[in-house]
């Protein structure tokens, strides 16, 4: 009998908890933008610096929405940097890193366009194109994947 390619897709919402182990990111909430061509994480205070080669982005998030008492500083390389259109009409360039991302049983590596643009709602926007390959949205549910931010304690993210 022939597997449904379809059966072996995680199921997502329009809205996910997501984990950046490498970012010490413990818990994020992202919306799933379905138009969106790139995966935009929100930061503050950031600066960029040269190690050998290297060019390298230190960077803060405020992982949890509606709370800017909890920060998460992290330190990548930079991939490249990528003009991005935002829907007020302002054009920039920002930093592209690549990082591993958890959501539910999934980890999948994928480019994070870093911007430093906070008054969004949701400090995560993920475009399933990433991972269009290993997830099926249903954009009517949300949090199918279940709620890692009740594993933690606030000060667990604060670590």
């Amino acid at each position: 009998m022939k597997k449904n390619k379809n059966s072996l897709l995680l199921d997502i919402g329009w809205c996910e908890w997501v984990s950046f182990p490498a970012l010490k990111i413990h818990a994020i909430e992202a919306q799933v933008v379905m138009e969106s061509k790139q995966s935009i994480l929100n930061i503050f205070d950031f600066s960029t610096f040269k190690e050998g080669e290297d060019l390298m982005i230190s960077f803060g998030v405020h992982p949890i929405q509606d709370n800017n008492d909890v920060e998460v500083y992290s330190v990548m390389p930079v991939k490249t940097r990528r003009l991005v259109s935002f829907a007020d009409g302002d054009r920039e360039w920002c930093y592209v890193i690549e990082t591993e991302m958890r959501i539910g049983s999934m980890k999948k590596n994928i480019d994070l366009t870093l911007v430093n643009r906070e008054e969004s709602t949701f400090r995560l926007h993920l475009a399933p194109q990433n991972i269009k390959s290993l997830v099926k949205v249903n954009p009517q549910k949300s949090y199918l994947t279940g709620d890692i931010l009740s594993n933690y304690s606030i000060s667990t993210s604060l670590n």
